[in-house]
């Protein structure tokens, strides 16, 4: 019982890397057009969320809240990408940004551009996650069920075995 107890931590830990996503397109994998804010990085509120997890159900989702200015998200956004990078094709990964500057997360992405989809998020999405502590990631099954849900920077290897688990299902 313990012994599944830890593997279904790990398994969260892992689907919380792959938060991370590359919002530089309008759509980014969303369904519907995905509104811009006047620095060209598209938004994503609940709404969006919803209609993204239903769109994409089948796969798993791994979404990062993080912020340009957070030194721990610097550390957790290359494991996401790298996840992006070995995964991207068994999970959807994303990284919702909680900057208010955002001509400052439109600078970064042109300096560090991802190949996850990216969105500037707001105080909303951050609460209805419960997001108290940057970087947070959240993993959903292949369902678009909330599965996981904690602040930390996690190693892609973690990662990459949540995403395979979450698969095996």
């Amino acid at each position: 019982m313990n012994r599944m107890r830890l593997t279904g931590v790990a398994l969260l830990l892992a689907l919380l890397l792959m938060a991370c996503s590359d919002g530089r397109e309008s759509t980014a994998g969303n369904p519907q057009a995905t509104p811009k804010a006047a620095s060209g990085v598209p938004t994503l509120d609940s709404a969006g969320l919803d209609a993204y997890l239903k769109a994409h159900a089948g796969k798993p989702t791994l979404l990062i809240f993080w912020a340009t200015w957070c030194p721990s998200c610097k550390q957790a956004l290359p494991e996401m990408e790298g996840l992006a990078g070995s995964r991207g094709d068994k999970a959807n990964i994303m990284a919702v940004s909680l900057d208010e500057d955002l001509g400052q997360l439109k600078a970064y992405l042109d300096q560090h551009p991802m190949k996850m989809a990216v969105f500037s998020g707001g105080r909303a999405m951050a609460e209805r996650f419960g997001v108290e502590a940057i970087p947070t990631l959240v993993i959903f099954d292949k369902l678009g069920n909330q599965i996981f849900g904690k602040p930390g920077a996690f190693p892609q290897a973690m990662l990459e075995k949540v995403v395979d688990d979450l698969n095996s299902k």
